[in-house]
């Protein structure tokens, strides 16, 4: 499972630098992304995400930071998965609602973390 954890380091690294980097193309695709997606396959996957990172967790050095992160995960999942399909966008249209600056935070908090994971596997 440690292949697992390299890949989501390298991955919240990248997504957190398209954040910070090219913060208007990122929340264009992520409005696109919103628009065109599938709630119950994208909750399914976030689930099934959520669960890989919560097993994976065991083998980083910081088990209980990627457990926690694991189980919101796969509950934001199951919330995609079993909620009124309403409310689900709403609350991803109050995601998308974030300033330029708010989503600049976000993207330096996916590069500490991802750094974070990959220093700890």
């Amino acid at each position: 499972m440690v292949w697992f954890l390299f890949i989501v380091s390298v991955l919240w690294i990248a997504i957190g630098s398209a954040m910070v980097l090219h913060t208007e193309k990122v929340r264009d695709f992520l409005q696109w992304f919103a628009a065109e997606a599938n709630l119950k396959v994208w909750g399914g996957s976030i689930a099934l995400f959520g669960v890989l990172l919560t097993v994976a967790s065991f083998w980083s050095g910081v088990v209980w930071f990627l457990f926690i992160i694991g189980i919101l995960i796969v509950g934001e999942g199951v919330f995609f998965l079993v909620g009124n399909e309403q409310t689900v966008r709403a609350l991803i249209a109050t995601w998308l609602g974030i300033s330029e600056m708010g989503l600049r935070l976000w993207g330096l908090i996916f590069v500490v973390t991802g750094a974070a994971v990959f220093a700890w596997i």
